[in-house]
């Protein structure tokens, strides 16, 4: 929807900032593809080796010729490899080097088949590939550990477990009784279920949260949060994803990256990781387990206040427009304050009226107002290809009454300046100038260079108009451009500074509305409503109703009411004042006599 593009756009950007570049993307698909071949090659060659030692001098092999290779993949020591963690899960960040593969096996991963699988993989990756990588053992973790000698110095971790495991742990559960002969070598049984419960983890994701929209956008932007926020340490991996699946997953429609991203800080905030909340519960296991149960009461009570603080802020900067200036999930480090004046120091002068900000409103000339609102300027799309600019004030000459600012920027090691009335002006410039060496679309047309004294004294004129301005409207401008101008006009008034409507009926009383047609689409409407007066039809076309009935009303004035009495009010409002003065006068007058 329309409502949430510029908090769409926001997080985008700061998505684009987390996400890995092309070659370290190419890097992690060339070493899980490399390994993965080199585990089948270790495979066929367990399976050769196991065939010669089983196999017996008086020739049985020839009766197992006419097996199935579904019997002869049962055999097989090695199952298969599969991908885990963020790898199969697509939530890879910018400096990501630590991948994971899951390799099952037939029985009890032991020991020995560890430091078969290792040394033989060593050798089959010098033959698949020219990388050179390090192969390692690590036997108190149950994995193989694979380290890549070029950059990115990417770790890749193969963990081995069987399904075997899970199976006896949920007999034991059950009461059965079991004869179990485990090899004196066997891995550790809680590593191998670690293992399986990761599989597990992937294969969920990949049904449920990788088909949800905006919803891997919002897991990575919230794992870079966890990353670099102690609040929010406790939360990386499972949780998190659980969390962004429910809260996502539960909304009646599709939803932008930005309204994703709310909806997951307001179920944060509402207290669901508290004590005495309903908790995240953990589909892939089959007893009631709670996602978030090693959690102490502190750090819930921390996560919750975050993400309450941080709901409100993103709120308030949805709401005003501000969040160019600071993000919340934004490190500390990088923000720098605003270069922009406040409105007094920015004018120059001395007026802190309230008529102040209706004047600068005012003083826009006809082209800008006929701009549409979400037109994108050079600014603007400049900040969208090259988020984090930092532009610095170079040097300000001429007068108080006529400053020049001038503006710089540096954009790939390249250095831009431009000058400008204001600073905004001269940002504006700058961004212009750097899209122009980019080869890039300004977004805007820049105006003939006039001299600025010339621009400060035009302003300077028009800032004597007075603040309401008589509108004059004539009964045929009903056409898109009366619409569009009554958009961005404000109040529609008579030249008495009235409601059209409200003046219209004391002058005539009874008066009744009538809707003539309605056209256009749902972000489009367009009423035209007509009023009827001594047998003369007056119609007004306008975005709503209310709008539609002013234009009627102003038409129905400029024709039966052309001149007015503008004297007659002018008079009128006068009386008022001589007869509150008159009584007063009386006072002094006979004060002055009391005391002389």
């Amino acid at each position: 929807m329309r409502i949430f593009m510029n908090d769409d756009r926001h997080v985008m950007a700061k998505h684009s900032a987390v996400y890995p570049t092309q070659e370290e993307l190419e890097g992690v698909q060339n070493m899980v593809s490399h390994t993965e071949r080199a585990l089948k090659a270790v495979s066929d060659w367990l399976d050769e080796q196991e065939k010669v030692v089983k196999s017996a001098p008086d020739g049985t092999d020839s009766d197992k010729e006419s097996e199935p290779k579904v019997s002869e993949q049962a055999t097989r020591s090695l199952r298969g490899v599969m991908r885990v963690g963020l790898v199969a899960k697509g939530l890879l960040l910018k400096g990501d080097l630590d991948l994971e593969l899951v390799l099952l096996c037939k029985d009890k991963p032991t020991i020995t088949l560890l430091k078969n699988v290792a040394d033989n993989l060593a050798v089959q990756l010098k033959t698949i590939t020219e990388d050179k990588y390090e192969v390692t053992q690590v036997i108190r973790e149950a994995t193989i550990v694979i380290k890549s000698t070029k950059e990115p110095p990417l770790t890749l971790t193969i963990n081995m477990t069987s399904p075997l495991v899970r199976e006896e742990v949920e007999k034991q559960a059950a009461g059965e009784t079991l004869s179990v002969n485990d090899p004196p070598d066997v891995l550790d049984r809680q590593k191998c279920l670690t293992a399986l419960a990761s599989l597990r983890h992937a294969k969920w994701f990949q049904a449920r949260a990788n088909g949800l929209r905006s919803c891997v956008i919002v897991i990575r932007i919230l794992r870079d949060l966890c990353s670099r926020v102690p609040t929010w340490a406790p939360l990386h991996g499972w949780p998190i994803e659980l969390l962004c699946e429910k809260a996502i997953g539960t909304g009646n429609r599709p939803m932008g990256a930005g309204e994703a991203l709310r909806r997951v800080l307001e179920c944060l905030a509402s207290g669901i990781l508290m004590a005495d909340g309903a908790g995240i519960c953990d589909p892939c296991e089959k007893e009631l387990t709670d996602a978030i149960g090693h959690l102490d009461l502190q750090q819930r009570e921390d996560l919750t206040q975050s993400a309450q603080v941080s709901h409100i802020y993103t709120n308030r900067a949805y709401r005003v427009g501000q969040w160019s200036k600071r993000s919340w999930f934004e490190s500390s480090t990088t923000y720098a304050p605003p270069m922009k004046r406040p409105i007094e120091e920015e004018e120059g002068g001395e007026d802190k009226s309230p008529n102040k900000k209706k004047k600068k409103l005012q003083k826009k000339s006809p082209d800008e107002k006929s701009e549409p609102p979400q037109a994108m300027n050079a600014l603007m799309r400049l900040n969208q290809l090259k988020p984090g600019l930092q532009y610095k004030l170079l040097s300000q000459t001429g007068p108080v009454h006529v400053p020049v600012f001038t503006m710089a920027v540096e954009v790939d090691g390249k250095s831009f300046e431009a000058s400008g009335p204001s600073k905004r002006t001269a940002k504006l410039h700058v961004a212009v100038k750097v899209l122009q060496d980019m080869g890039l679309p300004t977004g805007v047309e820049l105006k003939t260079a006039e001299p600025v004294k010339t621009e400060v004294a035009t302003a300077i004129v028009e800032e004597v108009k007075p603040c309401i301005t008589p509108i004059a409207m004539d009964t045929a401008a009903t056409g898109a451009d009366s619409v569009e101008s009554a958009r961005q006009q404000g109040p529609i008034l008579t030249k008495h500074g009235k409601n059209p409507v409200m003046e219209l009926n004391e002058k005539r009383r009874g008066l009744k509305y009538e809707l003539i047609s309605e056209t256009g689409g749902s972000h489009d409407k367009r009423f035209v409503m007509e009023v009827e007066i001594d047998e003369q039809k007056f119609q007004g076309t306008g975005s709503n109703k209310k709008v539609a009935k002013a234009y009627a009303a102003l038409a129905a004035l400029d024709k039966l009411f052309p001149e007015g009495s503008v004297t007659e009010a002018a008079k009128k409002k006068k009386l008022p004042m001589v007869r509150f003065l008159l009584p007063y006068c009386i006072n002094v007058l006979a004060i002055v006599c009391q005391i002389y």
